[in-house]
């Protein structure tokens, strides 16, 4: 569902989604590191049975820039990687960024998935213990597969996938940090992105929303478990 004409110059994008990081932090982050400014409508609880079925999936985020409205959040990410030259150097790189950007469609799946269970904090420890170890040593291995995991996820410069891997970790850093640092690949890769000025920027300003999701989560609701 989008326009077929190019954004208008100048013309400064909007994100809609609900006042909580979820699956608009990687737009944020693109555009934090590209320099771009941007504006938000953060959705409030009671807009959104009115706002919902005006969108095609009843889904949030949705990104407008000048007469283009893209709905789906990977869809919104890789326009904004062909947008600013963020989707690699060559047809090889662009299928390494697929490959890595689907596995965090698994990893995220797996981990959000389990922190909305209802009966997560029964199962926490298992998960935590079990689970988690495993999921992370196969993306590391993944990581290790370009530059042995010692840059970026594609090639030798930063793509829209290091944004994806690095809001994953986060949920990770947030769910079990003492894990998260057993993987000294990993946790190497997420301190590298965190302290590149514009993203340490905006992850201190008070512009990033305080919680991963929103307030009825059995975890990342509050700023406490985010």
């Amino acid at each position: 569902m989008h326009a077929t004409s190019p954004p208008e110059p100048g013309a400064i994008p909007v994100i809609t989604y609900f006042n909580v990081r979820g699956r608009a932090e990687a737009i944020r982050l693109i555009l934090e590191e590209v320099g771009v400014a941007y504006r938000e409508r953060r959705v409030a609880v009671e807009e959104w049975p009115a706002l919902k079925p005006t969108l095609p999936f009843g889904q949030l985020p949705c990104y407008e820039d000048g007469p283009l409205r893209i709905v789906q959040s990977h869809a919104i990410y890789r326009y904004l990687a062909r947008r600013y030259d963020l989707y690699g150097l060559d047809e090889a790189d662009r299928v390494r960024c697929d490959i890595v950007e689907e596995t965090f469609v698994d990893a995220q799946n797996d981990l959000g998935g389990f922190l909305w269970k209802p009966d997560f904090s029964a199962l926490r420890a298992d998960y935590e213990k079990n689970h988690l170890p495993q999921l992370l040593t196969r993306i590391q291995n993944l990581l290790a597969v370009n530059r042995n995991g010692s840059g970026f996820w594609c090639g030798e410069r930063i793509s829209f996938v290091d944004f994806l891997a690095w809001h994953f970790l986060d949920y990770v850093r947030a769910f079990s940090l003492a894990t998260l640092q057993q993987f000294n690949t990993l946790y190497a890769f997420k301190q590298r992105i965190e302290t590149r000025p514009r993203i340490a920027a905006y992850l201190s300003s008070p512009r990033r929303p305080a919680t991963l999701t929103v307030a009825i989560a059995p975890f990342g609701g509050t700023p406490e478990t985010s």
